[in-house]
Parts: structure tokens; sequence; C-alpha cells
């Protein structure tokens, strides 16, 4: 496939597109009533292996095999700056307790209220499994593995982010529109959520290289954000407020710093 050596990036975002919308579009339209087929709600957690998947192709196809295993084993090196491992596992449970300590509903996650109200409603294994741990294996050797090193190999890290954000935002769109709870306009919100957790990706790109990281991170974000959630509307809303203010500090420091494009190196 040569065209693929010859537009990398394009193939990736094509890939992940398809590997992910082949199994979400029929789901959305079963969901939506067009066709009458049941599916599995497991299947949206294998769509979200799509970016994986599309990495894994392209990179065998542009290095060959031993690249395709390396980007496999970045899921599995521990070999991390011990500061951004912390940084990834605690920063998504500091952004929960300021979102309940703005809403004044802190006492709901030590009493274990907000636990109780995800097992009682049966969510606990989907929030964690299916929307943590799933969802940041399957889409960061993707987007952070592979289209972002691209990406920060020709531009800084603003325009690299901007230049990922919309093609990350659409992949969603399917799983978005499956949820028959949201509307058009709550994409906006939703939006400024993925556009902001981009912006905290990338800085930690930078700064470690790892896809460990972040899919350790995106794991932790997706579960943090559930349990917010869990507590109350305006907790949840509280969260995504505290994620957007610390992205346009980041932004900030971007605009003051002025880092140039990245060297490609070796993932961790």
């Amino acid at each position: 496939m040569p065209w693929i050596k010859r537009s990398p990036l394009f193939a990736y975002y094509l890939f992940a597109y398809l590997f992910t919308w082949a199994i979400e579009v029929p789901m959305l339209l079963a969901v939506r009533g067009y066709i009458h087929v049941e599916f599995p709600p497991v299947l949206e957690a294998l769509a979200a292996f799509g970016p994986l998947a599309a990495a894994l192709l392209v990179t065998y196809v542009t290095g060959g095999s031993s690249a395709a295993a390396d980007l496999l084993r970045s899921l599995t090196n521990w070999r991390l700056p011990s500061r951004w491992l912390a940084f990834a596992i605690v920063s998504p449970f500091a952004v929960l307790i300021a979102a309940l300590m703005i809403t004044g509903e802190t006492a709901k996650l030590f009493s274990g209220e907000v636990c109780s109200n995800l097992v009682a409603g049966g969510k606990m294994f989907e929030l964690v499994v299916l929307g943590g741990l799933l969802r940041g294996i399957g889409e960061e050797p993707g987007w952070r593995g592979y289209a972002l090193p691209l990406l920060r190999s020709r531009f800084g890290p603003l325009l690299a982010t901007l230049a990922l954000f919309p093609f990350w935002l659409c992949w969603h769109l399917p799983s978005f529109l499956m949820r028959p709870e949201f509307a058009w306009s709550a994409w906006f919100g939703f939006s400024a959520g993925v556009l902001s957790a981009a912006v905290w990706f990338t800085l930690m790109y930078d700064a470690t290289r790892s896809v460990l990281i972040a899919a350790v991170w995106h794991a932790l974000i997706n579960i943090c954000r559930g349990f917010a959630l869990a507590a109350s509307t305006a907790a949840f809303m509280a969260f995504a407020q505290v994620v957007l203010a610390v992205a346009l500090l980041i932004v900030i420091y971007w605009l003051v710093r002025r880092p140039g494009p990245l060297v490609a190196e070796h993932r961790v």
C-alpha cells in the first residue's frame, strides 16, 4: 500500500474511523430505530480499539513488524519519570475532589455515596472497565502514540493539539449520538471537554513521550468524571470546568514559553 507510506497520518485517521465506525454506526442505527438488530453493549468497548488497530496497521506498513511491536510494548513500559506517572494518577482525583468542593458535595465521595450510586445503577463495571481501562488502552496508542508525535514533529504544542482535536472529536460522534439523553446542544460542551483533555495530553506527551501515561490518565479521567456525574449534574459540570481551567493555564504557559516542534523520539 504505497499510499499509506506517502500519507501515513491521513491513513491513520482513515483506518481509525473505519475500524470504529464499522461497529458504532450500525449500533447507532439500531438505537435510533432505523434497523432492528440487537447489539451487545460490549461491542462499543471493542470499537474503542479502532485507534490502536489503525496505528498498528499503519506502523506495520511504514516501519515493519518491529515498529508495530514497539508500539504495543509502549503500553507496558513502566520505566517512566516518576513525577509524571504520579501526575497521571493523582491529577484526575484532584480534579474530582476540586469539583466536589466547588459544589459542596465532598462528603458524597468519602461517605461512599458516589460508589453506592454507581453500584446500585449497575454502572460501576461499565465506568471502570469499559469506559475507563479499555478506552485508555484502545485509544491512546493511536491518538497520542501515533498521531500526536507526527504532528509535534511539525508544529508547536498548541498547533499540534488544535490539528489533532477535530479528528479525535469527530471520531466520537457515533458513540455520542447513541445516547438518547444527549442533545446536539450538549455536543458543544463535549467538544470543549475533548479539547481541554487534548491540551493536557500534549503537555504529558511533551514531558514523557509515554503512551502508558496517556492511557493511565485517559482511563482515570473518564472514571473520575463518571464519579462526578454519579454525585450530581452540578459536580459533573464543575469537573469539566476545572479541566478547562487547567487547560487554559497550560495554553498560557505555551504562549509564554513558545516551545517549538519536537524531534521524533522512540516511544516509551
